[in-house]
């Protein structure tokens, strides 16, 4: 939920990049529980959706067969966010 709050800000999203916080976020996804699921997605929809550079890392750092995974087999929610994070990365 924290990343979450610091990925609405600018030095937040920063922050999170810059310290590998993409792929401990894919890694949520893959591997955490139904809520982690739910605030990863959520933070990478945040990364993402402003950035030239943070949909890139997204793909680079394995996010989208997690993102389709969630898109099928998650909560309504979490469903929800995967669905739109990928509309936007196509």
């Amino acid at each position: 939920m924290l990343l979450s709050s610091l990925a609405g800000i600018q030095e937040g999203k920063d922050a999170i990049v810059e310290e590998g916080g993409i792929a401990a976020l894919v890694e949520a996804i893959e591997d955490g529980l139904v809520k982690g699921k739910e605030f990863a997605v959520l933070t990478l929809l945040q990364l993402c959706v402003e950035s030239v550079r943070d949909p890139g890392l997204l793909v680079s750092e394995g996010g989208i067969p997690p993102l389709v995974a969630l898109s099928h087999t998650g909560s309504v929610r979490a469903k929800h966010k995967a669905e739109t994070l990928l509309g936007y990365l196509r």
